[in-house]
């Protein structure tokens, strides 16, 4: 590496923020045909100095920071980033004889996004200067070491990583090494996904493990299974003594500290060539072997992360378990950029300490005044909640949206994986309605034609994901921080991550739809509708907050919806009022005169005025919860007149 960077080519930020503007203004298909503003080319020209100070900094073999970019969501980080490809792959190709050429590494989230970007580049360049890398597309040896470019996805990049901490540096340096030396420029779109690697075991799988290790290989590899039934009756011991305890977290052993060093590579091997559909169901099931062994081999890969690293019990309900985490990303990526929309609100960013930087974008690129959030509130909003109430709340919902929204309308839902099955067939009422779940929208664009969006469910983070998080950054925890997670001036570190992480997920969702776009000089967007449902608590105030930091300008109203339907206050157990509806509940359908009624319960003269007067309003709850069994209330007509009670049949 030289000592000076004046040899190599370095793209002009403001030549980047010209060709860029023209690039955004230029009228498709040649460009994307939008409205340009002075925040814009500024921001344009901030990305282009962070650019090519990452590549000076690589190029000197300096440590370089992470630098953390926050272009608002439309304003150009994906289309940027293709344009500086682009301009630095010309600047490759006409080298004077005193230059050197720069390699860029783009990683983004998934396979098709990839292919997009390098379609994009190479038509920008006008030739092919871009290659992918991933399972769907591999580049061959040629490419790998030709292109200027070269586009792999955030589990690929991810995945280097692990081979570097496992001595296999071949995956890493095939994509970080090309004919001009080391690419000195990455550019990750988006937040990594999944940036700290998760190991998580609990005492039934253990268990499982255990209970299927042959005999001849507990003879061939005694060490490893002492080690392993070791690892399961230390996590038992701690299910006796926390009991009945729920999110209790206690530290087995730190970073350095486990009992034993050893290797289950031999174990894992071993154990692959076991037929699990025999050993467990009597029977040839080739879908259940695959799965059961996926089980095991997940689990002793638990087993191994937890020595190699650090190791916490947790109680999550009523599962047990041994839990350890590493960073999955490595911190000597050469160059780092990362375009991260959301970056202020992801608390990654601020564990990452001395690791990184977060340079000013202006804040005056993206307008939401167009945009109107209608907000309703309501409780059991979390995976396990919503998937056994869809079914009920489904109706509703749509009942509620098609009265919000007319037929020409295109409208976006995100909700639980598990839950979106009940909405199949469904959407003849409008446009266009698309279904999308939590863990595969962020990024997007599939949804960015539709003007309405319906955010149902949130996807809440167990306590020993911000854990596992905390840990994989500042370094394993003792006890007391477990049960009180402090840390500057965060009395509950803990709660903010699962909040913050929250809030970049909703702020995701919302911008999947036309909302990104900007359509004017202002920054300003199409029009849009976002129905979301948030619980009323400091949980629901934080998301809030979070997306109207986000998204400057936004509307909010109040939504007038009931999630579960109207709240039907039930009478005192013991009262006239709970023993009459206990009554109609049990009766067969039919006509009861009010009189029968009260001698029935027992309801004396005065009691019985006041139960006319009840049943008179059609707003008390004892009425309304009447009117839920099919009970109908029918006056007499005049002085004398009997009055009754009329239930209809089911």
């Amino acid at each position: 590496m030289p000592s000076t960077v004046e040899t190599y080519a370095l793209v002009s930020p403001q030549a980047f923020s010209d060709r860029m503007n023209i690039h955004w203004t230029t009228s498709v298909p040649q460009g994307l045909g939008q409205c340009t503003s002075s925040a814009l080319r500024t921001l344009w020209k901030i990305m282009g100095e962070n650019f090519q100070q990452s590549i000076v900094e690589a190029a000197k073999g300096t440590k370089s920071p992470w630098r953390i970019l926050q272009p608002p969501t439309g304003t150009g980080k994906t289309q940027g980033t293709c344009v500086y490809t682009a301009m630095q792959a010309d600047l490759n190709r006409d080298l004077s004889e005193t230059q050197r050429p720069v390699g860029i590494l783009i990683v983004t989230r998934l396979r098709e996004e990839a292919d997009k970007l390098k379609e994009t580049i190479n038509r920008i360049a006008g030739s092919s200067v871009a290659a992918v890398d991933h399972s769907g597309n591999r580049a061959t040896p040629e490419a790998l070491r030709d292109s200027d470019a070269l586009i792999i996805t955030h589990e690929a990049f991810l995945n280097a990583k692990r081979g570097l901490k496992e001595h296999l540096r071949e995956p890493w340096e095939r994509r970080t090494q090309w004919r001009g030396g080391q690419r000195l420029l990455t550019i990750v779109d988006e937040a990594l996904a999944n940036v700290v690697d998760e190991s998580h075991a609990t005492t039934e799988n253990l268990a499982f493990v255990i209970g299927h290790i042959p005999v001849a290989v507990r003879v061939a590899l005694p060490e490893q299974v002492a080690v392993l039934e070791q690892m399961h009756r230390v996590v038992l011991n701690y299910v006796e003594i926390d009991g009945s305890s729920d999110n209790a977290m206690t530290l087995l052993w730190p970073d350095g500290g486990a009992p034993a060093c050893v290797d289950f590579d031999p174990l894992r091997t071993a154990m692959s060539s076991l037929r699990y559909d025999r050993l467990v169901y009597s029977r040839d099931n080739p879908s259940d072997r695959t799965r059961l062994a996926a089980r095991v081999d997940e689990t002793l890969k638990v087993a191994q992360a937890a020595l190699d690293q650090f190791a916490y019990y947790a109680k999550t309900g009523e599962r047990h378990s041994i839990n350890s985490a590493a960073l999955g990303m490595p911190l000597d990526t050469p160059g780092p950029v990362v375009l991260d929309a959301t970056a202020s609100a992801n608390f990654l960013w601020d564990l990452f300490e001395e690791h990184h930087i977060r340079p000013a974008v202006p804040s005056n690129a993206r307008n939401y005044g167009n945009v109107t959030l209608h907000l309703a509130r309501a409780s059991g909003l979390g995976k396990h909640s919503m998937i056994e109430r869809i079914g009920e709340r489904w109706p509703r919902v749509q009942r509620a949206i098609e009265a919000e929204l007319g037929p020409e309308r295109s409208v976006f839902m995100c909700m639980h994986k598990d839950a979106e099955a009940v909405t199949k067939g469904y959407g003849a009422r409008f446009k266009r309605f698309a279904v999308g779940h939590w863990g595969a929208v962020d990024g997007r664009n599939d949804w960015q034609e539709c003007d309405a969006a319906v955010i149902l469910g949130l996807p809440y983070r167990p306590q020993t994901w911000a854990t596992n998080m905390f840990c994989a950054l500042q370094g394993s925890q003792d006890d007391k921080w477990l049960r009180s997670p402090e840390w500057k001036q965060y009395t509950n570190v803990r709660k903010v991550m699962e909040d913050r992480q929250l809030a970049v997920s909703v702020i995701q969702a919302i911008n999947r739809i036309c909302c990104r776009r900007v359509i004017d000089a202002e920054g300003n967007c199409p029009a849009a509708d976002i129905f979301i449902v948030l619980p009323q608590d400091k949980t629901g105030e934080a998301v809030l907050d979070a997306v109207r930091a986000d998204m400057p300008g936004l509307n909010i109203v109040p939504w007038n919806f009931e999630l579960d339907g109207p709240k039907v206050r039930q009478p005192r157990n013991g009262s006239s009022h709970a023993r009459l509806i206990s009554y109609m509940a049990d009766v067969q359908p039919g006509m009861l005169s009010l009189s029968s009624v009260q001698h029935e319960l027992h309801i004396g003269k005065s009691g019985l005025g006041k139960l006319r007067e009840t049943l008179n309003n059609v707003e008390h709850e004892t009425t309304k919860a009447l009117g839920a069994l099919g009970v109908q209330y029918i006056p007499g007509g005049g002085r004398g007149a009997k009055s009754y009670l009329l239930k209809k049949a089911a």
